[in-house]
């Protein structure tokens, strides 16, 4: 039985924002799962939005396709001696309506209000999270805060709150890093150094991500170790 289960929007979230304590976890014996809600593969080149092609490119640059994402996950997860459990949703720049139009087709609409018309897909996330193993019964669920307002954010704190409205699991949010960097008001999670350290080695296992987010690798290793995991209560 798990644990602790995380859940993570993306490949990277739980990862940047918890990595730290999911090593610490692990380190005193407790079984954590992963799971990634928009795990699903990337539609084909041909069939991108503008935006969505833009945004592949640039996960690109490193060499590394956006298509390995989600290896990227299973190796940095392996890293920490988590389980990784991937869903089959897709991220928000691959997902249309059912007339055919993009919905989240710009920088402002990934960073905007949920759709309206995706309360299916709200749906048919929190019964997937159902189905996943169940918990020990003193088991603890982290679902993302949606610090910076990320579509894919709100979904996932939204379909999880659906499926855990009679939860009797502790259910705490964690700050979405690198969006909470700006952002106060929950609790730190002290982690030891040696979990710093793993959290470092599984955030450069996503590399194509690296550049969204930092100019350089030495950035990169700067600000997560300056940063303190937190969670609200």
């Amino acid at each position: 039985m798990i644990d602790a289960l995380y859940i993570s929007p993306h490949f990277d979230d739980a990862v940047f924002s918890c990595g730290g304590q999911i090593h610490d976890r692990i380190q005193r014996g407790e079984r954590v799962v992963v799971v990634t809600i928009c795990a699903a593969p990337p539609l084909a080149p041909s069939e991108l939005s503008p935006f969505a092609a833009s945004l592949h490119a640039r996960w690109s640059v490193s060499g590394q396709s956006n298509f390995d994402r989600a290896a990227e996950d299973r190796a940095a997860l392996a890293l920490l001696g988590a389980k990784p459990v991937h869903l089959n949703f897709h991220d928000c720049i691959y997902r249309r309506s059912t007339e055919g139009d993009w919905l989240y087709d710009s920088e402002s609409a990934i960073f905007g209000k949920l759709s309206p018309r995706e309360s299916t897909v709200v749906a048919a996330v929190a019964a997937a999270l159902a189905g996943v193993e169940p918990l020990a019964p003193d088991g603890e669920i982290y679902i993302p805060f949606g610090v910076g307002g990320h579509v894919d954010h709100q979904l996932a704190r939204v379909a999880a709150e659906q499926w855990l409205v009679n939860t009797r699991h502790p259910l705490r949010h964690y700050a979405d890093y690198p969006y909470a960097r700006s952002v106060a008001g929950g609790i730190e999670r002290p982690i030891t150094k040696a979990a710093r350290q793993a959290k470092i080695q599984a955030v450069r296992a996503y590399a194509s991500q690296l550049s969204s987010f930092w100019a350089n690798e030495a950035m990169m290793v700067e600000k997560v170790s300056g940063w303190a995991e937190q969670v609200f209560e």
